[in-house]
């Protein structure tokens, strides 16, 4: 009896499996040329994992001359540059009259007058010049025709991006690496549902990459994807501005990358990768599974990704005896380079100066501190001489003040920078302090590639207390007192990082 049970419960199982497989296998898949989606009378399927499309939407929806040879069972697809042949049945094709493996042959669906000549749609896109992108989660299949290579107007400045072929020469299947869909926007036409243009995305070389948009954004988080392991964030109901930077590799579809030599980062991926709703994404792909933080302010998303296994060291435990540990003191810019310029006028540099001056003040009274400023006065030092001053001196801790800006935004926050991993304890330090001094957002603890920060060879932090473009957090920067519990902060960050 027991027996029986089980084979009728092992029947049912596979039974509903089957049917599931079936129902996936047959449920047809969304096909999109440039952004925009193809009709045809017979849809397109997927079988063993490969996408075919009927010939008709090959000759129709690509717009790809097609004849037919019903005896031979061969069609022939050509479009002034390519031609291929493919027959029925056959594991081989010809493509400019070389013989060619074929992966999946061609086949007939149906038959009589309801059957249907179905050819594997990457073949056939891919050897027509074709740019080929699968979503699997959407069950779509989004082509890209490669824009034209114009040639340069003598008239103009040169300027912008010029167009390309697109592409990275990757796999399309996100599963494999490809690029996510993109398209769209092409033409320098903004879809009327984008309620927020995409100005630039900017990698700072270390692992934060910045997304400025003009407009209103509802960014959500990034997904977590493996295999191969990449982030993927999307911004609903935004498209990318006619003057975004750094522009595209195919312009057409609204693409384009930034390839990093980020030991985590490989490349960063951009695109419009949706008409409907109007969608801008970006893929970071990763060399390994990273953890990643995400800081949104209006006009702003940075993403910062961090190794999940990189080495963070302790704080350091005080050493015996009376060691005096040397401090670097950065003020920011100075002199013919103010820095950011607030909303009322003043300046970073006036701001950075001060903050420097007040904790080298208090630094003096602590006997196990020594302070050093880089600068005391209005003058100006490259970024270079002040990295290589505190190495000269062998300083144990450097800290860099600075106040942020971001034009046309209401941004708003407080930010701590470090570069290294033996940074990365002292910057948790300072921001937590910094925090409770200023009161404004936390737009928390994040890598860049300052130079001051990246040539030092000690613990070293960059701060942006607040934002100048603001005028709350201008108010608060200039205020004497609020000044006083900033510096304070710092020195009480120091001094905890020290154990002292």
């Amino acid at each position: 009896m027991k027996k029986a049970v089980l084979m009728l419960v092992f029947l049912v199982a596979a039974l509903t499996m089957f049917a599931s497989a079936t129902s996936a296998a047959s449920k047809a898949p969304k096909l999109f040329l440039n952004g925009l989606e193809l009709q045809s009378a017979s849809a397109p399927r997927i079988d063993q994992s490969t996408t075919f499309i009927p010939i008709r939407t090959v000759a129709e929806g690509m717009g790809f001359d097609v004849t037919w040879d019903k005896a031979a069972k061969k069609a022939v697809i050509h479009n002034g540059d390519s031609l291929i042949e493919l027959v029925v049945g056959s594991k081989s094709a010809v493509v400019n009259g070389s013989k060619v493996a074929l992966p999946t042959p061609a086949k007939i669906v149906g038959s009589g007058a309801a059957s249907t000549t179905m050819v594997p749609l990457r073949f056939v896109s891919e050897n027509m010049g074709l740019e080929v992108y699968y979503d699997a989660p959407a069950k779509s299949v989004y082509l890209f025709q490669p824009a034209v290579q114009e040639p340069e107007n003598p008239g103009t400045d040169g300027g912008g991006s010029q167009p390309g072929t697109g592409g990275t020469g990757s796999q399309p299947d996100p599963g494999q690496g490809g690029t996510e869909p993109g398209g769209g926007n092409g033409g320098g036409t903004v879809p009327s549902d984008a309620q927020a243009l995409v100005t630039s995305i900017q990698y700072d070389g270390i692992g934060t990459t910045s997304i400025a948009y003009q407009g209103i954004a509802t960014v959500g988080e990034p997904q977590v994807l493996t295999g191969p392991d990449r982030l993927v964030l999307d911004i609903p109901a935004s498209a990318f501005a006619d003057a975004f930077a750094p522009g595209f590799t195919a312009t057409t579809a609204k693409m384009g990358e930034i390839v990093t030599d980020n030991p985590l980062v490989s490349k960063i991926r951009f695109s419009h990768y949706s008409d409907k709703p109007s969608t801008v994404r970006i893929v970071w792909d990763l060399t390994a599974a990273a953890q990643y933080t995400l800081t949104k302010s209006e006009g702003l998303v940075q993403l910062s990704v961090l190794g999940s296994t990189e080495p963070v060291p302790p704080i350091p435990t005080t050493p015996s005896g009376d060691k005096i540990f040397k401090v670097v003191i950065d003020a920011g810019h100075g002199a013919h380079d103010p820095g950011a310029i607030g909303i009322s006028g003043k300046t970073e540099k006036a701001y950075n100066l001060a903050i420097a001056l007040k904790v080298n003040e208090l630094l003096k009274k602590e006997a196990r501190i020594e302070p050093i400023l880089t600068r005391s006065d209005d003058t100006f030092i490259a970024l270079e001489e002040r990295a290589a001053i505190a190495n000269r001196l062998k300083a144990d801790v450097f800290i860099s003040i600075h106040a942020n800006a971001l034009k046309g935004s209401s941004a708003s926050g407080t930010e701590t920078f470090y570069n290294r991993a033996d940074s990365k304890t002292l910057a948790d330090i300072i921001q937590k302090h910094l925090l409770g001094a200023t009161g404004l957002p936390d737009r928390k603890v994040q890598t860049a590639g300052f130079v001051v920060i990246k040539q030092t060879t000690m613990p070293a932090v960059l701060t942006e207390s607040g934002f100048l473009t603001n005028a709350k957090d201008e108010a608060i920067l200039f205020d004497e007192k609020k000044q006083n519990e900033i510096a304070q902060a710092l020195v009480a960050g120091i001094k905890e990082y020290l154990k002292l």
